[in-house]
């Protein structure tokens, strides 16, 4: 309910043109317009309805887009135990986005869950590699998921490397072991 009334009050915000079916491509260098959308799939699986400012049900993506949006972010989860925000999940996702010529931000929680200042726990399949295991690792993982996005036709304008990572990144808290992951991340992203 609580994402129902936030589409609709972020609706009211934007002019709306509800016949629009064709968007012109996203300005580079203006403003990012966007929202979080990783959890969308997971919500329509639930049923969860989302509607325009002239209380039209539409595909979620959709009402954003008409709402103003430029812009998305999907979180990846290393192995989720439900399958959301998994690569497949955030590829499907992502390219609805795409096709709706949203900008795209591709944020690695470098975890199984969620990450952030109070928790940045290893991924189980990480769980008992050395810092050098770890990296490669990570290192892999970065760039296979952004080459499926990239086989996938989907233009992935920004990265995030890690979430909210104050405390920490995949486990890890000593800073020199957190720089080898972030370089490692960052080595994948300009790889792909």
């Amino acid at each position: 309910m609580k994402s129902i009334v936030l589409f609709l009050f972020l609706a009211s915000l934007f002019a709306c043109n509800p016949s629009k079916d064709t968007y012109p491509d996203p300005i580079i260098g203006s403003y990012a317009y966007g929202a979080d959308c990783s959890w969308i799939s997971e919500q329509e699986a639930d049923g969860v309805l989302f509607y325009d400012s002239l209380g039209v049900a539409k595909d979620g993506m959709h009402v954003m887009r008409d709402a103003g949006m430029n812009a998305v972010r999907f979180r990846v989860w290393v192995n989720h135990s439900t399958g959301w925000s998994n690569k497949e999940d955030v590829i499907r996702n992502a390219r609805r986005a795409d096709s709706l010529k949203l900008r795209v931000m591709i944020d690695f929680h470098y975890s199984d869950f969620w990450a952030d200042p109070g928790k940045q726990m290893v991924p189980k399949a990480w769980k008992s590699m050395n810092i050098d295991q770890k990296s490669d690792a990570l290192y892999a993982y970065t760039k296979e998921s952004l080459e499926k996005l990239k086989d996938a036709k989907v233009d992935v304008g920004m990265v995030q490397l890690g979430n909210e990572t104050n405390s920490g990144l995949a486990g890890e808290t000593l800073w020199e072991n957190m720089a080898r992951l972030f370089s490692a991340g960052s080595k994948a992203v300009r790889e792909t």
